[in-house]
């Protein structure tokens, strides 16, 4: 699968404490997207999901992994082969998502897949939607429309976007308020923004 990047624990990608796993991959194309790093659909960024599987265990003191993007559902395939080998594993880990596609679109096949950076691309369907689903606790849906952009919907990036539960694991009470993380190396090197920065900030 294509991996833009890991990070080992987030307290503002979810509840709790988790790892976040953004694939490589969108075509979306949404108008201001934070992200645009993530577009391409880059062969240098192929991992196995076995090793990025691997990792995300190692880690044993988070709660959950929370899966962006890119677009994890444009590499629907080696989602469901990543969510079905965690739960394999280790059945009480939580799993979220952020997905462009509405819920809507996903229920009912109205979206593409593809496997790796010169793959044929696929119609999604109704089952393979489900497949994942099952191993979701939580995800969050909907394109991001700076029109619509705004901090008072925890986890949403635009008030059109959704936070839907598939468990009782968790309610929107569980769900902080908007915020960032800035996450700065040793050597005082910028590495990574994550959550919801403010506008004031610069990508």
């Amino acid at each position: 699968m294509l991996v833009h990047g890991t990070f080992p624990l987030s307290t503002v990608n979810g509840p709790g404490e988790r790892v976040v796993v953004w694939f490589q991959g969108c075509r979306l194309a949404c108008e201001n997207c934070w992200n645009p790093r993530s577009h391409p659909f880059s062969a240098d960024t192929e991992r196995s999901v076995e090793e990025i599987g691997e990792w995300v265990l190692s880690l044993s003191d988070i709660e959950g992994v929370t899966i962006s993007g890119g677009e994890p559902f444009q590499q629907a395939a080696d989602l469901l082969e990543l969510c079905a080998y965690l739960k394999s594993q280790r059945p009480d880990l939580s799993i979220g998502l952020f997905s462009g596609y509405t819920l809507a679109e996903l229920e009912t096949g109205r979206w593409t897949f593809t496997r790796g950076a010169s793959g044929e691309w696929l119609t999604g369907s109704p089952d393979l939607f489900a497949a994942v689903k099952q191993h979701l606790d939580f995800g969050v849906f909907g394109r991001f429309n700076r029109h619509l952009s705004g901090s008072d919907k925890p986890l949403c990036g635009s008030r059109n976007q959704s936070v839907v539960f598939f468990t009782g694991r968790y309610s929107e009470r569980d769900i902080k308020q908007q915020s960032c993380e800035i996450n700065i190396a040793a050597n005082g090197e910028f590495v990574t923004i994550t959550g919801f920065p403010p506008s004031s900030v610069e990508l």
